[in-house]
């Protein structure tokens, strides 16, 4: 018995010597091979398979651009998966701790294990996921460099090279490129990865056939026990044929979405692959009618529920290839009314009513619509900034026409007589409340269908004021004005409001007028909270009763009607409507203040048009009409262009003489050059600088209140020239140093920003200024310790309070190696709502990174609102690369 015991007692003692790190020997090592193999590397790989999954998960794909090859979380979305991915590095660096042999200096021992370097990888990826790229670059290398003899540093350098290229840093992942492409006998599992990773690396640097080519390597990699499972084969299939559209190889981009449906993918990108080789049908050699039955019967399919916008968006492409126009409108809005969740396709839809009407010359209804595209459309999309100036030329053009309208309606309106405008506005109030619930639940149904823009509510849908009067005006509704002259017209009969309109014979045009308005209306101008609806005073307030209101509306209608013809011409290129619409001003206003102007573009565009008669007539015009004109003098000496250059070249020379005097302090002769420039060269485009130097060279000479009056002289005869801003801002410098108990609290704040330093690379803390209220500072505190164990287990912050004035309190979070870590924590943290819950409102607190030694300054001013003003100037541009 005593002598089993000793037997038992060895054996312990050898087992617990066999456990020693420091004792490299094939019991040593073959015990902590198993047990970090099977114990801390594998629990570590299931964590970081969990977070994978639930990132592959929740990641949705849009198939409006070419998709991702690997799938990959947002910085917002990454964080669901901290925890994850949080265990898994914990797991393995326990691992590496209790299980790498080391020698008797206590380095480790990189052959005497067969799995530290895995674990040392998992960090790596674990850190990648966590979008702490920095880190799991750390770690690579350390694979890469410490376990140079064993093949796992191939799949570190894959995986360098993949968070090289999620950096934007392509260029580093060359060299690894280059070293794996030359490396013999590699391993076969880096073998099928390889390839997919140099098409990301080709694909970030815009080289779409070398990522094509790699992918289709891949997609070939069948191997039963080293291959690619189908799933991904499938998708890097779809992204082929994604880039090999691009390249107009719509023949082959084809035969790739076949393929792919064929590796049999999730059924949504079944789908997509459908309507992708449904777009890229030949129109000319494909059966479009097949095609299109075949949709159509995929719009009657409830699985197709979610994916009906699509599928009408797709017909409406087909019928516009084959110039049904009428159709595919029908079927784009169609498009619309079944997108229910999906903003993206919604954008797309309205964006192609926009291209139609636009192309077929409907400005109106094609600003609406583009309007409506440009609120949902991507940032990121190809053409949005062409598209975007091209929906603000149509807003303006359309300002104009609802300008005409509107003002146009109020002088019909206008004209009658007193005792039909008090009929009219009596029945107008009493229809009005009825008129009211009408439009509000009209535009309600159209908001439920999707045919509003998403982001304005029905008592808001109706855009700006129209002519710059009260915004409450009712008769600014030509909509609302119809219903008031329907009811006006069951008593005084169907007539047009003209003069001499009590002849019954002539017909009433107003109604249609109106109607055509409807769309064109940007602000009603009655809410259902107008306390004067009864009021007939609010209803007569700003109609051009009188020869001047008349006069000035009148300007209104004249200045759009020539901004309309501009825009025509110089931005939308449509010369017949140009013509019309000039025209039609000249037409309309004989004696308008453009008439020359109009006269020499119209006389320009029949010239390009080889309309010589009709260039003769407007050129015998201007030279009949306005013989001392520079446009008279152009048309008479074609060389007077080049002559006037001379001049103002001339007038630029004296301009940097007289400069020159100001800038050597040579005031006295400044201020007589400036003097003489603008006697001499009055008329060219020096003239407000000449009198800028003039102004400032006789404040030198006299003085501040001689300055002060001279800049206010300027700025009265020459408001829009471009010294006007300069003058403002000297002339408001001028009133506060006369004086300074002027001087707002913003400029005090503003001239107290320079106590603050910058230094991205120190350490940084948040502070976060909360009510001094224990309930809150608890709940918050507590907030920000459970939000830390959450997101950064591996993490430990220092989190303090102290009183900063009467009635807050500074609760501040530290440390941070830099700025760039303070960035993504506040990030981080501004957006988890749980942190915000309860008794804490996100309102009531501002949160902030900050410099560590800005600290003492922060309580020394006690001026938060100044050091926000400092982080928003010198931290908004701070890159962070998370």
């Amino acid at each position: 018995m005593p002598f089993k015991r000793l037997i038992y007692f060895l054996a312990i003692l050898w087992l617990a010597s066999s456990c020693s790190t420091k004792k490299n020997t094939l019991v040593s090592r073959s015990f902590h091979d198993v047990t970090a193999r099977f114990n801390g590397y594998y629990y570590s790989c299931e964590n970081i398979d969990e977070g994978v999954y639930k990132i592959e998960k929740s990641y949705k794909d849009n198939f409006d651009k070419i998709l991702p090859i690997y799938i990959y979380p947002t910085q917002e979305k990454a964080k669901a998966t901290f925890p994850d991915f949080d265990k898994a590095i914990k797991k393995s660096s326990v691992c590496i701790q209790r299980h790498a042999i080391k020698d008797g200096k206590g380095n480790e021992i990189p052959t005497a294990g067969h799995w530290i370097d895995n674990n040392w990888l998992n960090i790596g990826i674990s850190h990648f996921y966590k979008r702490e790229f920095f880190s799991a670059i750390e770690a690579f290398e350390y694979v890469i460099r410490t376990y140079n003899k064993s093949d796992d540093k191939y799949k570190a350098m894959i995986w360098l090279i993949k968070a090289n290229n999620e950096i934007g840093s392509v260029s580093s992942s060359e060299p690894l490129i280059s070293l794996l492409k030359n490396t013999k006998g590699l391993p076969f599992n880096i073998r099928s990865e390889f390839p997919i990773v140099q098409a990301d690396y080709y694909i970030r640097r815009g080289q779409n056939t070398e990522a094509h080519s790699k992918l289709m390597e891949g997609i070939r990699n069948s191997h039963f026990l080293f291959g690619l499972k189908k799933k991904r084969r499938a998708r890097y299939a779809f992204i082929t044929a994604q880039l090999l559209e691009t390249a107009k190889d719509n023949k082959r981009a084809i035969e790739y979405y076949k393929k792919s449906i064929k590796l049999k993918p999730n059924y949504e990108m079944v789908f997509y692959s459908k309507i992708k080789i449904a777009r890229l049908l030949d129109i000319k050699n494909g059966n479009s009618a097949k095609t299109k039955k075949d949709l159509l019967k995929m719009a009657k399919e409830f699985k197709n529920s979610d994916y009906y916008d699509v599928i009408y968006f797709t017909l409406g492409e087909l019928e516009e290839k084959e110039k049904n126009i009428p159709q595919a409108i029908n079927y784009f809005k169609q498009s619309i009314q079944k997108s229910v969740s999906n903003p993206n396709q919604k954008a797309l839809s309205y964006l192609k009513l926009g291209e139609i009407n636009f192309e077929l010359t409907n400005y109106v209804p094609a600003e609406a619509y583009y309007d409506s595209a440009i609120v949902t459309l991507p940032r990121d999309h190809p053409d949005y900034k062409n598209i975007q100036a091209r929906k603000k030329t149509l807003e303006s053009l359309v300002a104009n026409i609802r300008t005409i309208t509107t003002q146009d309606s109020l002088q019909r309106i206008a004209k009658m007589s007193e005792a039909e405008r008090n009929i009219f506005i009596e029945r107008i109030i009493q229809n009005k409340k009825f008129e009211e619930e009408k439009r509000l639940k009209g535009l309600e149904e159209q908001k439920n269908l999707g045919l509003l823009n998403p982001n304005k509510t029905a008592e808001n849908q109706n855009l700006s004021d129209l002519s710059g009067g009260n915004a409450s005006f009712y008769f600014y509704n030509p909509n609302t004005v119809a219903i008031g002259v329907s009811e006006f017209t069951r008593k005084w009969g169907n007539r047009k409001l003209e003069d001499n309109w009590h002849r019954a014979n002539k017909a009433l045009s107003i109604e249609e007028d109106a109607s055509s308005d409807k769309k064109n209306i940007k602000k009603d101008s009655v809410g259902s909270g107008n306390k004067d609806v009864d009021d007939k005073e609010v209803y007569l307030k700003n109609l051009p009763v009188n020869d001047s209101l008349i006069k000035i509306s009148n300007q209104k209608i004249i200045k759009s009607y020539y901004n309309i013809g501009s825009i025509y011409k110089e931005e939308l290129h449509n010369f017949k409507k140009t013509i019309a619409t000039y025209e039609e001003l000249n037409n309309r206003f004989p004696n308008n203040k453009y008439l020359l102007n109009t006269y020499y573009a119209l006389y320009r565009i029949y010239l390009d048009q080889k309309n010589q008669i009709k260039a003769d007539e407007y050129k015998n015009k201007i030279l009949n009409e306005f013989p001392d004109s520079e446009f008279a003098l152009l048309i008479k000496n074609p060389d007077y262009a080049i002559e006037r250059s001379g001049k103002l070249s001339e007038a630029e020379a004296f301009y940097n003489q007289t400069f020159d005097s100001y800038k050597n302090n040579n005031f006295e002769e400044s201020y007589l050059k400036a003097k003489e420039g603008v006697y001499n060269f009055g008329k060219s485009k020096y003239l407000t600088q000449f009198e800028f130097i003039k102004a400032m060279s006789l404040g030198k000479l006299r003085g501040t209140d001689s300055l002060e009056y001279a800049l206010k002289l300027i700025v009265a005869k020459y408001p829009n020239s471009e010294v006007s801003p300069m003058c403002n801002d000297i002339i408001l410098s001028i009133k506060k140093y006369k004086n300074p108990e002027l001087f707002s609290e913003k400029d005090k704040t503003k001239a107290n920003l320079d106590t603050f330093n910058i230094d991205f690379e120190a350490q940084h803390f948040i502070v976060a200024l909360i009510p001094d209220n224990s309930n809150i500072s608890q709940t918050f505190i507590a907030n920000l310790g459970n939000f830390n164990s959450t997101f950064y287990s591996d993490k430990k912050f220092d989190i303090v309070s102290n009183l900063y004035n009467n009635n807050q309190q500074l609760v501040i979070i530290k440390s941070f190696e830099n700025a760039k870590l303070s960035t993504i924590y506040f990030n981080n943290l501004k957006n988890d709502a749980d942190v915000f819950k309860g008794a804490v409102k996100k309102e009531e607190i501002l949160l902030l990174p900050i410099l560590a030694d800005n600290i003492p300054f922060l309580y020394k001013k006690k001026n938060m609102e100044a050091y926000k003003i400092f982080y928003e100037d010198n931290y908004k541009n701070l890159i962070i690369k998370n």
